[in-house]
């Protein structure tokens, strides 16, 4: 009995590590995607298609990682809102390389509002100022 009971300690314990970390990784993917953005919208302003689609393929990858996350929190909206999120970042990596930068620029623009839609949903203001997941 006493076997089983520390048993469970020790799972209970783990998920709640593993759990702290994925919200750590969370804030971190978050971060880069605010600054990601910002330096994809200056590239697709300066018509720089390369550096453009680097920012967009770094941003692919990121809400590729925002998608597993929710998909593992199983979030239906999120996990879906992510993914599109990720396929509108692969287009605008493909259109800036292209030199399609009105293309680009309005596939951003539908990216980005997955994101506020998501962050509407799933994160509240703290006392503090500071954001955090609801």
């Amino acid at each position: 009995m006493k076997r089983n009971l520390l048993f469970t300690a020790c799972l209970t314990a783990l998920a709640i590590v593993v759990f702290a970390q994925s919200e750590a990784d969370y804030q971190k993917w978050m971060k880069t995607a605010g600054a990601t953005s910002g330096s994809l919208r200056k590239n697709l302003d300066a018509k720089n298609g390369e550096a453009a689609s680097a920012d967009a393929k770094k941003l692919q990858d990121v809400f590729g990682q925002v998608h597993d996350f929710w998909h593992m929190k199983h979030v239906d909206d999120a996990m879906m809102l992510a993914m599109t999120a990720r396929d509108s970042f692969g287009e605008v990596a493909e259109q800036a390389l292209a030199g399609k930068f009105d293309d680009a620029s309005a596939t951003l623009k539908k990216a980005s509002a997955t994101c506020g839609g998501c962050h509407t949903a799933h994160r509240e203001k703290a006392a503090d100022g500071s954001w955090k997941m609801k």
